[in-house]
C-alpha cells in the first residue's frame, strides 16, 4: 500500500491512516466531526478521536491507545483494526514490517482481550500449636494413641482438616475453635507416621501445621476408658476427672486453660496437677482445682502408668 500519510510509531503501537486500511480490508468509511464509523458487510465498528472505546458488532470494547489526527488524517491503532475486520497481524522486527492478512470470516464480535491470571493465593501461616499428643519426634508404644494439640490462637473450627499419613479423618474427630482430638478407630501400621493440620485462624489467613511420631511395638496393654467429663463439655475451676484404667496403675492428671501456653509437664499459674491411684477395678478419681480466672479452654492430660511400665495418655478438652 502507499499512504499519504506515512504510518506512525507511538509508545510500542503502529498507528496507520485510517481510511487506507479500512478500505483495502474491504470496508466502507465514513468520518465526520471527530467520529469514525466502518462497516464491512453486518459488521460495524465505531470509533472516537482521542478515546480509547469503542464499539464492534455492537459491543463495547477498550483500544490500548486511542486514534488521533495528524497532518489531517485520522491515524488508528493498526492490530486493533485489522483484528476487528477479521485479519490477523504480524510484526517482523528484524525488516519492521507488518503483514497484515485477510482470511476467513469477518470476525462478529470485538477481539476479547484476556483477563489476567488471579493472584496466586497467599502461603498458608503458622497458627501455632502446644500441648501436642504425641509430641513431635516422638516414639509410642500404642497402636491406636490419641492424636490431639491446641491451637495458639482462636482458629475457625468449620474449617479445619486433620490429616493421619495422608487420611482425612475430620469427620471422626474432635474440633473446636481452639483445640482438636482424634481418638484412631483403627490400629496404625508400625513406623513413622505424619500429622497435618490446616485450616483458617478466625477471621484470618489460612494456616498449616504439622509434626511426626512413630509407632512402636507395644510392650504392655495399658488403657484408660470411660473418661468424664466429656469432650468440649463446660466445668468450672474445680471439677473431678473419672476413668477407668489397668488396675494398680498411678494416674497423673494435669490441667490447664489456654490462656497459660506452658507445656504440660510443666505446673505454672493456671494450671494444677494432681497424681491418683485406682480402685481395684481400675477406677480412679482426681480432683482439679484450677483458678477462677480461666480463659479460652481447659486442657486436661490423663497418663496412667501400669505396673508393668506400660503408659496410656489421654486429652480432654473442656470449656470453662
Amino acid at each position: 500500500m502507499t499512504f499519504d500519510q506515512p504510518p506512525v510509531e507511538q509508545a510500542g503501537r503502529l498507528f496507520v491512516p485510517l481510511r487506507g486500511v479500512f478500505e483495502k480490508l474491504g470496508a466502507s468509511v465514513v468520518y465526520q466531526n471527530g467520529t469514525i464509523n466502518a462497516t464491512l458487510g453486518n459488521l460495524t465498528i465505531g470509533l472516537q478521536v482521542g478515546s480509547n472505546q469503542a464499539m464492534v458488532g455492537g459491543h463495547a470494547t477498550s483500544l490500548d491507545a486511542p486514534p488521533f489526527l495528524l497532518g489531517g488524517r485520522v491515524l488508528v491503532p493498526l492490530r486493533f483494526i485489522s483484528q476487528a475486520l477479521g485479519a490477523s497481524v504480524n510484526y517482523d522486527s528484524s525488516t519492521q514490517t507488518v503483514y497484515v492478512n485477510q482470511g476467513g470470516n469477518v470476525a462478529a464480535a470485538p477481539p476479547r482481550r484476556e483477563a489476567p491470571p488471579p493472584p496466586p493465593p497467599a502461603a498458608p501461616v503458622a497458627v501455632g500449636l502446644i500441648r501436642i499428643e504425641p509430641a513431635d519426634g516422638t516414639s509410642v508404644e500404642r497402636r491406636r494413641p490419641e492424636i490431639s494439640a491446641t491451637f495458639e490462637q482462636s482458629v475457625d473450627a468449620n474449617t479445619v482438616r486433620i490429616s493421619i499419613d495422608g487420611r482425612d479423618v475430620s469427620s471422626d474427630a474432635y474440633i473446636s475453635d481452639r483445640s482438636f482430638v482424634y481418638d484412631p478407630n483403627y490400629d496404625l501400621p508400625l513406623g513413622p507416621h505424619s500429622v497435618a493440620i490446616r485450616g483458617r485462624i478466625a477471621q484470618g489467613p489460612r494456616f498449616s501445621e504439622h509434626w511426626t511420631f512413630v509407632s512402636q511395638p507395644q510392650r504392655g496393654a495399658n488403657y484408660i476408658n470411660d473418661l468424664r467429663p466429656g469432650e468440649g463439655m463446660a466445668v468450672g475451676g474445680a471439677f473431678d476427672v473419672t476413668g477407668l484404667t489397668e488396675p494398680g496403675s498411678r494416674v497423673k492428671v494435669v490441667a490447664a486453660s489456654t490462656a497459660n501456653v506452658t507445656q504440660f509437664v510443666q505446673v505454672a499459674e493456671g494450671s494444677a496437677a494432681t497424681e491418683v491411684g485406682t480402685a481395684p477395678d481400675g477406677r480412679f478419681v482426681a480432683h482439679v482445682n484450677l483458678s477462677d480466672q480461666l480463659a479460652g479452654s481447659i486442657d486436661v492430660r490423663i497418663v496412667s502408668t501400669a505396673p508393668d511400665g506400660s503408659t496410656s495418655v489421654r486429652t480432654l478438652r473442656l470449656r470453662p
